[in-house]
């Protein structure tokens, strides 16, 4: 039988040495500590980018939503503002089948007209008065000049086409004919010489 001896060994460390193991054993609890600190603000952060970016998946989807809803359901007013339109239609059909006249025709026509005003108004439509006014080339477009002395230089003699405002700003000028004062003509030094009155 082999008989085991124990042998006992004593080893010395310096001072110096079980300072600086001691020193590095706190270091390494330190860092171990500041690890887990950092995977666990690691982990939430992760859970809040998570959350924001489900929350702006379903921010995205309800902005579609209330895009496809005013695209399907916005023109509901248009619509609702159209249908006396179709009612006055049917009224003036009705009376031309039981008495034709061209008085019923007009007086449907004007009721159409002044139906028409309202929701032009309510949208903020404005037709522009020209007629008498001085051009303004911002709300009007010349398409034509007519010379006479009958009327101030600049002055709207004639609309051809309304014109229309949106909100104060100009959708559609109005087409007009302006006055010009006439100018005689004579010949100076065989040059053609155009002068004006004033």
């Amino acid at each position: 039988m082999n008989k085991r001896k124990t042998v006992e060994t004593t080893v010395y460390i310096k001072e110096k040495d079980l300072k600086n193991l001691r020193e590095n054993t706190k270091k390494l609890k330190k860092a171990e500590e500041n690890l887990s600190r950092i995977n666990k603000q690691l982990e939430e952060m992760k859970e809040k980018y998570l959350r924001l970016a489900a929350d702006f998946d379903n921010y995205k989807r309800r902005v579609e939503k209330e895009k496809q809803d005013i695209f399907k359901y916005g023109i509901e007013n248009l619509i609702m503002q159209l249908i006396p339109f179709d009612d006055i239609f049917e009224s003036v059909l009705k009376q031309m089948e039981n008495k034709p006249s061209p008085e019923i025709v007009h007086k449907g026509l004007e009721m159409l007209k002044t139906e028409f005003s309202k929701i032009l108004e309510a949208a903020g439509v404005k037709k522009i008065n020209s007629l008498n006014n001085r051009f303004d080339a911002n709300i009007h477009e010349a398409s034509e000049v007519i010379e006479t002395d009958d009327y101030q230089d600049g002055q709207i003699i004639e609309e051809e086409r309304a014109g229309y405002l949106l909100n104060g700003k100009t959708i559609r000028p109005a087409l007009v004919k302006v006055a010009k004062k006439k100018c005689d003509v004579t010949d100076n030094d065989s040059k053609n010489f155009r002068s004006c009155k004033d």
